[in-house]
C-alpha cells in the first residue's frame, strides 16, 4: 500500500512543481511581466542584430548614464543631462525583459537600434 501512494503523489508533485515555476517565471521573467516601481539605472546601449548589448560611450569614450522611474508599471521619469517631457516618454517604445529590465528606444526597429538600457535598482 506505501509503495503505491508514493507511485500516485510523484507525478502531481512534478506537475505542481512545474506550475509553480511557469508562474513564477510568467510573472518575473516573461516579458509580459510588469516592471517594479521605483528608480532604475540606465546606460546608453546599441542593441545588435542578436539581441546583444554594445555599450555606446561619448567622445571622450564615458559611458553615457541615466535615471528612469518607473510608476504602475509604467515609465513615468527618463533623465540624464535634462529630464525627458511626457510627451517624448509617451514617443518611445519600451520592451521589458522580466520585471526588473527593460529597454526604451525611439526607434521601433525589430534589430540594431540605440536604446537605453534600465536595470532596478531599487
Amino acid at each position: 500500500m506505501d509503495e503505491s501512494v508514493w507511485r500516485t503523489w510523484k507525478p502531481y508533485a512534478v506537475i505542481a512543481a512545474l506550475a509553480i515555476g511557469g508562474i513564477w517565471w510568467w510573472n518575473s521573467q516573461s516579458s509580459f511581466a510588469a516592471l517594479k516601481d521605483g528608480p532604475y539605472n540606465c546606460t546608453a546601449v546599441f542593441v545588435n542584430a542578436d539581441g546583444k548589448y554594445e555599450v555606446l560611450v561619448d567622445a571622450s569614450g564615458n559611458r553615457m548614464y541615466a535615471d528612469a522611474t518607473v510608476d504602475n508599471g509604467n515609465l513615468i521619469a527618463l533623465s540624464a543631462d535634462s529630464a525627458m517631457s511626457s510627451a517624448d516618454l509617451a514617443q518611445l517604445t519600451i520592451k521589458p525583459k522580466g520585471d526588473s529590465h527593460f529597454t526604451a528606444t525611439d526607434d521601433p526597429a525589430m534589430h540594431s537600434y540605440n536604446a537605453i538600457a534600465c536595470d532596478f535598482a531599487g
